[in-house]
This record gives C-alpha cells, sequence and structure tokens, in this order.
C-alpha cells in the first residue's frame, strides 16, 4: 500500500515539490556563492608580484636592532623566466611541495602557497579559506601551470637572504639556476618548508633524501641514477653578515616561534614586520662571555645556556654554540641525570604530602629497586637512613630511584610535563613521545635519575616553574609583532597561549627549592636554589653531559656541556658547566638587589 493511499488527507504533489525547491536551494547556494566570490576576488598575476616583499626586523628588547631580514639585509632576487628554469628544478620542489601540482585544479599547494606569498594572506577561519580556494581556481583558469610555478619560484624565501630560485641558485651554489644539476636542485628544494634552518646540515640532508626520493616515486627521476646520489651538495660558505652565528641561532628561534604563532618567514616579509623579543642584548653578552669561557682539549666539546625571567617567561638570554652548521644546543635533547632530582622530589611530595626533607630513605649503594641493583654515581654513600635533605645535597641517586619506584614512573613524567618539561622531543633526528622508552610505550624508574634526554631549554622552564612557586609561566622570546605602518598584529600579553597557569601548591615547591638551597652558591651568599650534576658515559670514568641549573626570585639559568655532534664520551666534569653558570649569574645579579625565597 502506497503512503499516498495511507494518508489520504496530505497533498503529496505540494510535498513533492516543496521537496524539489529545497534540494534546488541546497544545491544553488554553494553554486551561487562561489559565483560571488569567484567575480569579487582579485587574483594576483605571477609576473609583477615579485616585488611586494619587504625587510623584517628583529629587535632586542631595550629597542635595539638585532638584524634584518630582506633586501635592506643584502637579501637579493633575480626575477627569471618560466624557459630559464629548468625541468629538473621545477619537478624538484614539486617533489618537496606537491607531487600533485601539475594534474590538480586549484587546491594544491603550490597554487595556494603562491597565492598566499602574493597576498600575505595566511586563511585560518573558513570564510578566509573558502575565498582563498576560489582565488586558487580562479588563478588557474587565468594563468598556466607553468606561469604560476614561475611566479611562486620568484617569491619563495630559501634562506641565506635569497629571495626566489635563481638569487639560491647564487647564494649556495654560486651559479644560474639553468646551470643547477638533479642533486642541488633537490637541496634547494628542500629548504622551501623551513629555511631559517638551511645551515644545519642533518636537517637538510633529511629534506634532500626525501625530494630525491619523491621525484624517483613520481617518475622524474631514474632509480639508477638516484643510486649516484649519496651525500648532499655542499653549499658554499654562508655570508652571515655582522650578525655572529649565536646570535643567528636565536634570530633562527625568534622565526621558529612567529611561526608557531602564524606568522611564516613570507608572511612577516609581506607585511614589513617588526618582531620585538625578550633578548636583553647586554645580558646576552654576559652569556656569551660566560659559555665562552670553556677550555676544552676536545673540539667538539660545547656549551649550552639558557636564562629565562620566572616572572614574565621572558628569555633573557640564549646560548646555542657558535657554529649554525650544528644543532642549537639549547634546543638539542640530552640527558639531564641528576638536575632532574628536584622534579622527583616534586612528584614524591605531590603524591605523599607526608614527605619532607626529613624523610628518610636507604642511601646506600648498591641496593635493589625493582628486582634491580641500583648504585650511586662518583661513589657517593649517603647512608642506610638518609634523609630527603641529604640526598639532595649529596647527588644520591638510589634516593631517588627509589622515590621514583615507589610513587611510579608515570607520575614523575607526569610532573614534569606540567612543570614545562616538552612533551615530544627530537632523540637521534627522530620525534617522539618525551620520557619514554625509545618506542614510546613506557616510562620506567631510570626516569628518576635522568635517563630521558630534554633540551637544556626545557629545564630551565622547569625549575623557572619552581622559582614562581609552582606557577608555570610559558618561556617566550617573542613580545610583539608590528606591521611596517606600527599596527600590532601579534602580543604575547593577549595571546591565550601565554597565559600563567598555577600547576602546583605552593608549599610544594617550597619544599623542592628549600632542598636545593645547599646546592653551588653564588657571590655575597646571594640566596639561590641550585642543582649540579653529571652524567656517566657507560661504564667508564668519563662523562657524557654535565649539568649546572639554578634560579634565584630573578633569574633562572640552565647550563649543558656535552659533545655537540653525537654522544661520547669527555673527560669534564660538573665543575666546568657550573663554573660557567656561576660566572653568568653573579655577572647578571651584580648590583641588583637581594631577594629573599
Amino acid at each position: 500500500m502506497n503512503e499516498e493511499a495511507t494518508h489520504p488527507d496530505i497533498n503529496w504533489r505540494r510535498v513533492r515539490r516543496i521537496g524539489y525547491i529545497v534540494v534546488a536551494v541546497i544545491v544553488a547556494i554553494p553554486v551561487i556563492a562561489f559565483g560571488i566570490t569567484y567575480a569579487a576576488v582579485h587574483v594576483p598575476d605571477p609576473k609583477v608580484v615579485a616585488d611586494q616583499q619587504q625587510t623584517v626586523t628583529l629587535y632586542y628588547a631595550d629597542g635595539s636592532v638585532m638584524t634584518t631580514i630582506g633586501t635592506a639585509s643584502g637579501g637579493t632576487r633575480t626575477v627569471v623566466g618560466t624557459d630559464q628554469i629548468p625541468p629538473v628544478v621545477q619537478h624538484a620542489v614539486e617533489a618537496a611541495e606537491d607531487e600533485g601540482y601539475e594534474t590538480n585544479v586549484g587546491q594544491g599547494g603550490i597554487t595556494t602557497q603562491f597565492v598566499r606569498l602574493a597576498t600575505g594572506a595566511d586563511a585560518q577561519s573558513l570564510p578566509a579559506q573558502w575565498v582563498q580556494l576560489v582565488r586558487a581556481i580562479k588563478l588557474t583558469e587565468q594563468h598556466s601551470k607553468a606561469e604560476v610555478l614561475t611566479g611562486y619560484l620568484n617569491l619563495v624565501y630559501l634562506g641565506r637572504g635569497a629571495y626566489g630560485i635563481q638569487a639560491a641558485a647564487q647564494a649556495y651554489f654560486a651559479k644560474d639556476v639553468g646551470k643547477l644539476d638533479t642533486s642541488e636542485a633537490a637541496f634547494l628544494a628542500g629548504l622551501i618548508d623551513q629555511p631559517s634552518r638551511s645551515e644545519d646540515d642533518k636537517w637538510t640532508e633529511q629534506q634532500w633524501t626525501h625530494t630525491l626520493d619523491r621525484m624517483v616515486a613520481n617518475g622524474w627521476l631514474d632509480q639508477h641514477a638516484r643510486a649516484d646520489f649519496t651525500k648532499p651538495p655542499k653549499p658554499i660558505s654562508p655570508d652571515s653578515g655582522s650578525m655572529p652565528p649565536a646570535r643567528a641561532l636565536i634570530a633562527r628561534q625568534v622565526l621558529a616561534e612567529a611561526k608557531e604563532k602564524g606568522f611564516d618567514e613570507d608572511a612577516l616579509r609581506h607585511i614589513g614586520a617588526q618582531v620585538h623579543t625578550t633578548i636583553d642584548p647586554k645580558a646576552q653578552g654576559l652569556a656569551e662571555d660566560a659559555a665562552h669561557s670553556l677550555r676544552s682539549a676536545d673540539p667538539d666539546v660545547g656549551d649550552a645556556l639558557v636564562a629565562i625571567s620566572p616572572a614574565t617567561g621572558a628569555i633573557v638570554s640564549w646560548f646555542g654554540g657558535d657554529n649554525q652548521s650544528l644543532p642549537d644546543a639549547a634546543d638539542t635533547a640530552a640527558q639531564p641525570g641528576l638536575t632532574f632530582q628536584p622534579l622527583v622530589l616534586l612528584a614524591a611530595v605531590r603524591s605523599n604530602p607526608a614527605i619532607t626533607l626529613a624523610s628518610q630513605y636507604n642511601g646506600a649503594a648498591p641496593v635493589k629497586v625493582g628486582g634491580l641493583a641500583v648504585n650511586n654515581f662518583g661513589g657517593v654513600n649517603c647512608g642506610e637512613q638518609c634523609t630527603v635533605g641529604d640526598a639532595m645535597k649529596n647527588n644520591t641517586n638510589t634516593v631517588f630511584y627509589k622515590m621514583t619506584d615507589d610513587i611510579g614512573p608515570s607520575k614523575v613524567r607526569e610532573t614534569a610535563f606540567k612543570a614545562g618539561i616538552a612533551t615530544t622531543q627530537t632523540i637521534g633526528g627522530r620525534n617522539g613521545p618525551a620520557l619514554t622508552s625509545s618506542d614510546g610505550k613506557q616510562t620506567a624508574d631510570i626516569i628518576g635519575s635522568g635517563g630521558y634526554p630534554v633540551r637544556p631549554r626545557d629545564m630551565a622552564q622547569a625549575y623557572a616553574t619552581l622559582a614562581t612557586g609552582g606557577k608555570y609561566v610559558p618561556a617566550h622570546f617573542i613580545t610583539s609583532i608590528n606591521d611596517t605602518h606600527g599596527n600590532t598584529v601579534f602580543d604575547h600579553v593577549a595571546d591565550p597561549a601565554g597565559t600563567p597557569q598555577q600547576v602546583f601548591e605552593p608549599a610544594q615547591t617550597q619544599l623542592v627549592t628549600q632542598s636545593l638551597l645547599t646546592g653551588p652558591g653564588l657571590e655575597g651568599g646571594r640566596p639561590v636554589a641550585a642543582k649540579a650534576g653529571a652524567t656517566q658515559f657507560l661504564d667508564s670514568a668519563d662523562n657524557s653531559d654535565a649539568w649546572a641549573v639554578g634560579y634565584t626570585p630573578q633569574l633562572v639559568t640552565a647550563v649543558w656541556l656535552g659533545h655537540r655532534k653525537d654522544l661520547a664520551p669527555m673527560k669534564e666534569g660538573v665543575a666546568v658547566p657550573t663554573g660557567i653558570w656561576q660566572q653568568y649569574m653573579n655577572s647578571y645579579l651584580k648590583d641588583k638587589p637581594t631577594i629573599q625565597f
């Protein structure tokens, strides 16, 4: 029986008519919206937009100029035509950025990126993304794929002040784009993603390898020819201008933070950005002086220093090394060893408020914990009735290992994350979960010995949370970003991600601070909470890493010492980073008031 017979009182002809109208409206609305948007949007001309880039200026905290990025600092651009860009270069860029570029219709990465570069609009909202999509479709109808790709390659920034593929070919290989070979083309194409990392050898090799492999996958490079490329090409030495390498690493960090806030390097250039930072130029000079006091017989041993204002989260000083071809040491993970013990104590106090500095543990060595024999470093023996206070003072590993086992290592991990240790770390070139085993599946008691790598910036951030009485204040480089007209487009104070959070009870962090008052001291008996320690290299008498981390109410500083290239033994012990830390802290705090905890 049909519906009309069942319900004779319903006008089914009218119902069907209304249904047809509803369907027609649903179909018509997006079509009409597309038509209106299509007619209204302006499409950038790939042949005339290359002159839109402006200079980006980075400023120190006192308003003086740190550096400029763009033509004012020697940046170059030479516009080239499609016939001047060989197919191998075009295919390398497509392999790195948009493998389906030649067949997609408007939605492709290169087309969209060209629109973004040409207009300076980084579509975040749905309406903006809709306009960008329509503009990209309209662009592909008015201009050929070759024209759009050429326009893109004349606009894109590839590091070393080079705007466009021709300037990059000169900056890296001292040749015209038409003379680039396959390997060089793949190298330059790989830089487009993060041009600020152009001097990071490990990263550029990863990008180069990926680009060549994708060229093979797309039939643009023969597999046998690919086998001939075993190492990336060696670029000519960069011209770093008047900016010292140590400060160039700071600029790299500032640009990375700006990208996290939605302003990549191309967006900054489009608005002629004025980026105001937290770096104190006088304090930075003191940090570099302290870091340069390192005198090692091993040229591969280097150091890192990160200093933060705990009250504001402002990164006051940053030293990641003097060699841009090596990873930034302040941003590279290493085992924190004994300096992780304060976070273990904090986790224990959170789990068991009855723990005090007078609580006793077995501080002898070796002891059995969880079926494993645990030792103290350097032959330390605190006795079978060792107080927590003495264990912290004497670097008694067995106590904090047992403390971790009692509460569970996951509690230590959780506390470390709350304090500000990053939840992911890059170790051996691979990014993955922090404070876990290599497979990322579990956290073991070794966390209590500082056995999982973290970065110097993480340790400075975590200790800053201790210094503020348990308030997590996110560390940052950027205070504000203005456009070329002085309009503020980003303000850290208004950024929700920068809002301080009370993550621990003040009494808990105060107990940890009290435990650290017997650590390395400062001139004039100034109150300071600090911890220093080294990690043993395998079963040898040498160390792999050495640290000194500490704070006053005004400043927290983390210093790391170790091999810059690979994990390896070194003769230096804890006295070296401690000396660097003390030199910087004493010089920075000189003539500043003494504040009690």
